[in-house]
Formats: C-alpha cells, sequence, structure tokens
C-alpha cells in the first residue's frame, strides 16, 4: 500500500465533522456547517464545511480541502505524517511500510501512549500531595509559576525512591516492560527495572499535533544531570520535537514570528507573563527537523539564549541550519550572565519587548562575532575571512554575500571587493528553498491559485450538470487547457471518468495530486448550488468558452511558428521553412472559419 492508498482510506473512514468539530465550533447552516475559521482571524463565520463531500472551504483567506489538508494545517503536519496522525485518532489499520520509520504495530503505539498519560496523571497527583510534593512546589513557587499555570501544563513531580511509578503502573495492570520502552524505567545489567525519574519536576512533552510522547525532569537537589529527559522511543524523537509547539501554533498565527529559547523554566517564564509565542529545544543542539518545525510555524525565529559564552557557540551553530532552510533568523543578546528567566524576572515583559525591537539578523550577529575573535594581524585576518567563507557556502542570495562581505570587510578593514573574492572561492550549496529574507507569507501570494476565467466557468458548469462533461471532451477542450489548478482538475474530471461521481465530491478530491487543486475544488464545491443555469443556457455557455480557448490555444501556436521561422531563415534552412509555412497557413485559415 503507498501513502496515497492510505490516504483514501483515511479520508473514507474519519468523519470530517468529528475532526473538525473538536477544534472549531460549527452550527449548521442548511445542509453545511459553519464557524470561525481556524486559520485567520475573523469575527463573523466564513469557514464552511461540507459534510456530504467531505470537505471544507474558509471564504475569508482561501483555506480548503478534506481532512488530510485540515490536519496539515492545523497541527503542522506533512502530508505522510498527517495520514498517520489520522490513522492512529481514527484506529484506521496501516501497513508498516506506510508507518515508515516506527516498527511498532498501532497496538503497541497505543498502550505505550496509555503508560505515558497513567504516568502523567501519577506525577501531577504527586505534585499536588501535601508532603511529597511540598519541594516541588516551593520550587515552583520560587520561580513565579503560578498553580494555574501548572496545573495548565501538567507539571508533575516523581518523588524520591527507585520503584514509586513501576509499583504504581503495575497495580493498574502494566507490564513493567512496556513501561521500560516507554522511557519511564530503567533496567539494570542484573535485571531489576527502577523509575527512571526520582525526585525531579517533571514537564510533559507533547509531539506537535500535542499529543504526549515524553518526560523532562529537573533535578530538585544536587543529583547529576540537572535535566535528564526520556530517552528516544517509538513515540518520541528528540531531534523532531520542541517544548510547547503545540501551544505556540495559535499564538504565532497572527504574527508569524516566534521566540525559540532553550530550556523549559525560560519558556515558563514567557508563559506566566502571558506572552506564548515561544517554543524550547530539549536540551540539545538544534536539529534540520526542528528548524523545517519552526518554518510551518513562523516567517521569523527570534533566537533568545543565555548571555554567556555557551548560549552564543549554540546560536553560531544554528546559524548554518537557518540559512540552509532559507528561514529568517534573528536573535537578541541578553546582559551577561542572564538567562531568559533572569531577564524577565528582572525587567519584565515590557522591557523584552523593546529589547525585541534591538534584535539584528542572526548573519550579521555571526560575521560581528567571528571578527571580534581577530587579534589585529594580516595573518590572522585570513583565518577569520576564512571561517565566515564557511557560513557563506550556505547563503545562496548574492545580496546577502555582498552584506555579509561589507560587515566584515569594515570590521577588518578591508574592501568589500576583496572578502567577495575570496568567498567566491568557496561553493555554493544546493539551492534552498528561498531566501533567507524571502517570506512565507510572499511565497504564499506567489503560488496562489490563478485561474482562467473561461476555463474556470467551464468547470462550474460541469460540476452543474454532469452530462456536459461527454460535450465538453468531444469539443476537444482537453487539448486546449494551459496549466493551472482548474486544469488539473478538469483533467481528472474528463480523462478519469470521475465526473460520473460528481456527487460524490471527496471522491473527486481523492484524484487530486496536489493541495491548489484540492483547496480549489472545495472552494468550488461550496459554490457549487450558486447562480445555476438551465442545461440549455449551460451547454450554449459552455460551446461558448470552449470557442475562446481554441482561439487563445491556436493564437499560441501562430506565434510560436512565428518565433520557429525567424529562427529558420537564420539557419537557412529552406526544408523547415516551407513545413512551418504550411502549418502557419493552415492555422489561419482554420481561424477564419471560426
Amino acid at each position: 500500500m503507498t501513502t496515497s492508498d492510505a490516504a483514501t482510506r483515511i479520508k473514507q473512514a474519519v468523519d470530517i465533522l468529528d475532526l473538525i468539530g473538536s477544534v472549531v465550533p460549527l452550527r449548521r447552516l442548511g445542509t453545511r456547517y459553519v464557524g470561525l475559521c481556524p486559520f485567520h482571524r475573523e469575527k463573523t463565520p466564513s469557514f464552511h464545511v461540507d459534510v456530504a463531500h467531505g470537505l471544507f472551504y474558509c471564504f475569508g483567506c482561501g483555506a480548503g480541502g478534506d481532512v488530510i489538508t485540515f490536519a496539515m494545517r492545523h497541527w503542522n503536519l506533512t502530508f505522510a505524517e498527517a495520514v498517520k496522525a489520522l490513522a492512529g485518532r481514527y484506529h484506521v489499520p496501516l501497513p508498516e511500510e506506510v508507518l515508515g520509520s516506527s516498527k511498532k504495530k498501532p497496538e503497541d503505539l497505543s498502550a505505550m501512549a496509555q503508560v505515558l498519560e497513567l504516568a502523567c496523571e501519577f506525577f501531577v497527583h504527586r505534585l499536588r500531595h501535601r508532603e511529597q510534593g511540598r519541594v516541588a512546589r516551593e520550587y515552583l513557587a520560587r520561580r513565579g509559576l503560578s498553580p494555574e499555570l501548572v496545573q495548565e501544563h501538567r507539571l508533575g513531580y516523581a518523588p524520591p525512591g527507585w520503584n514509586h511509578l513501576i509499583r504504581h503502573l503495575q497495580s493498574k495492570g502494566i507490564d513493567p516492560e512496556l513501561v521500560v520502552r516507554s522511557g519511564l524505567a530503567v533496567r539494570s545489567d542484573k535485571g531489576t527495572v527502577y523509575d527512571r525519574f526520582r525526585h525531579r519536576l517533571i514537564f510533559p512533552i507533547t509531539a506537535p499535533n500535542g499529543s504526549l510522547v515524553a518526560f523532562g525532569g529537573r533535578s530538585l537537589d544536587d543529583t547529576e544531570p540537572k535535566y535528564l529527559n526520556s530517552p528516544e522511543t517509538a513515540l518520541y524523537h528528540k531531534g523532531r520535537t520542541l517544548y510547547q509547539y503545540a501551544t505556540a501554533m495559535e499564538a504565532c498565527r497572527a504574527t508569524r514570528q516566534v521566540i525559540l529559547v532553550e530550556g523549559y523554566m525560560d519558556l515558563l517564564a514567557f508563559h506566566a507573563r502571558g506572552f506564548r509565542r515561544v517554543v524550547a529545544t530539549l536540551g540539545t543542539a538544534l536539529t534540520p527537523h526542528q528548524v523545517r518545525l519552526l518554518q510551518r510555524l513562523a516567517d521569523e525565529v527570534i533566537l533568545v539564549y543565555d548571555g554567556d559564552a555557551s548560549g552564543q557557540k549554540a546560536m553560531l551553530r544554528a546559524l548554518p541550519l537557518f540559512l540552509r532552510q532559507g528561514l529568517a533568523a534573528s536573535c537578541v543578546t541578553l546582559p551577561l550572565g542572564m538567562d531568559p528567566d533572569d531577564y524577565l524576572k528582572a525587567h519584565g515583559l515590557d522591557a523584552f519587548t523593546a529589547l525585541l525591537g534591538t534584535r539584528r539578523e542572526l548573519l550579521h550577529f555571526a560575521v560581528d562575532a567571528i571578527a571580534s575573535t581577530w587579534n589585529g594581524t594580516s595573518q590572522d585576518k585570513v583565518r577569520v575571512v576564512k571561517e565566515c567563507a564557511d557560513l557563506v557556502s550556505d547563503v545562496q542570495d548574492p545580496v546577502l554575500r555582498e552584506d555579509m562581505a561589507r560587515l566584515l570587510g569594515m570590521r577588518l578593514f578591508l574592501s568589500e571587493h576583496a572578502v567577495l573574492q575570496h568567498f567566491s572561492r568557496v561553493p555554493k550549496t544546493a539551492s534552498m528553498p528561498r531566501t533567507l529574507s524571502g517570506s512565507r507569507t510572499a511565497a504564499a501570494k506567489a503560488t496562489s491559485v490563478q485561474v482562467p476565467s473561461a476555463e474556470e466557468t467551464i468547470l462550474r458548469l460541469i460540476m452543474q450538470h454532469p452530462t456536459l462533461a461527454e460535450h465538453a471532451q468531444s469539443l476537444g477542450v482537453l487539448e486546449y487547457l494551459e496549466p493551472s489548478s482548474v486544469a488539473t482538475i478538469l483533467e481528472a474530471l474528463l480523462r478519469q471518468g470521475t465526473w460520473k461521481t460528481l456527487d460524490e465530491g471527496s471522491s473527486v478530491a481523492m484524484t487530486l495530486p496536489d493541495e491548489p487543486s484540492k483547496t480549489l475544488w472545495a472552494r468550488l464545491m461550496m459554490e457549487k448550488d450558486e447562480n445555476t443555469l438551465d442545461e440549455n443556457a449551460a451547454r450554449l455557455l459552455l460551446e461558448e468558452r470552449i470557442h475562446s480557448l481554441r482561439i487563445r490555444h491556436e493564437r499560441k501556436n501562430l506565434e510560436e511558428i512565428r518565433a520557429a521561422l525567424v529562427d529558420a531563415d537564420g539557419s537557412g534552412d529552406h526544408l523547415a521553412r516551407k513545413k512551418l509555412l504550411e502549418e502557419y497557413r493552415a492555422l489561419c485559415a482554420a481561424q477564419r472559419r471560426g
């Protein structure tokens, strides 16, 4: 089974009203349901759900599609991730080749998820325990976290001792081996099983879709390490997870800007002050997958790392990842010795907001940081330029290269030309999805659906009167189409014969190969009953529109022949010129006949 086959199975199994209704309050309006769009801010509902056809569409922002499209947009998932997530949520069995890297059966993953949920409830209860949780609660109070915030984030406490959690889970009928596989327990060399987290404040870690996958624990005494995370499991991959990503999704929707910090407590310090546009790495260096997650979330990432040498090094290590992905990144430099939590405690959120106004592009920060290591000698200049040149290999945009050369030249008293000459010796990496300065919004506008009016009219007429499909095909409409989303839909309807199942809009959507065509199809299905013509009038309009497409097609062919004639004249190819003239005259005659 391919991922496409799995997607078809998902669309057939998932109730779109149940899925979207769990996120958007919907009310019935005729044969459809309407609500406030989850993808943009609005006061008047423009978000429509067509249950019969398994489609949704927002007339405000243009978002539309099927259950998989909705999962992708709402939880910021790839197509394959959305298929797997919906399969798990609605208990749709999928073969291992579709599940990909996961070697676990769905029931095993479900059992692990249940164990994690039971453990989370245990940790939360221990934190609330009058005596056992007192030290942890006092620590949280000192850090300025309110009981409401603690409850919202389901923070917990793992008591001291070797088997409190193990015993609790065994009392619920859980096999200790499953607890080990879930990352909550460790098996010793002697074969005994003991709790992984002991006398630690517990932070639940969720996947991008909000499902619980792991835990982080902060030591409440001198035990090392200070922070301990769950090991990698079938559910948890630390390099593919960001703390509080699901929470940040809604907060970042309006600004398309996100703050990146390094630790749990740094993030919670922001949340304690009502600032939610923030995610955190999980005690490891930033990974390419995490950068891709950030790109789904925002057009600009602002790094706010610790104000020390290690924080600076971490930002420098992160820069190539952002450059390769083409994601705009900037940074804020905190006072020496301060982390984000310290800064917020000392100065407050208003001061931090003002500090954001002083942020610098991460690329500029890196140039300054590397240039600041110059010892003043000519020989050391070469070293500094080489270090910056290594960064240049990840920069595609020539404007950014020149900007970097200008900054470095000013710092090292070199000409911009000399620096650029050195940069030119460094090979450029493979092209990036877009330049550092390119915004996701601009990209979206550039790829927005542009539909020729004649072709869209033809499609709408066939949707109103499906029997016109055969007439359109007999008039040769498929020969006259130019690449567009509407052309993709017409191809599916006419070549694959799906016009015969137009009353089942979701079956047509399943045959469409890309998101723009699915979004357009969802919109047209929502508008299907508007301005319906009777069949005779529709047939006449269809013929007129196909005629206009034929004229456009023939004119384009004439232009191509004219260009070929010029080439033939230039090369002296008389045989080719004679043949092209015959084609040209035949086309002109056909146009005169109408």
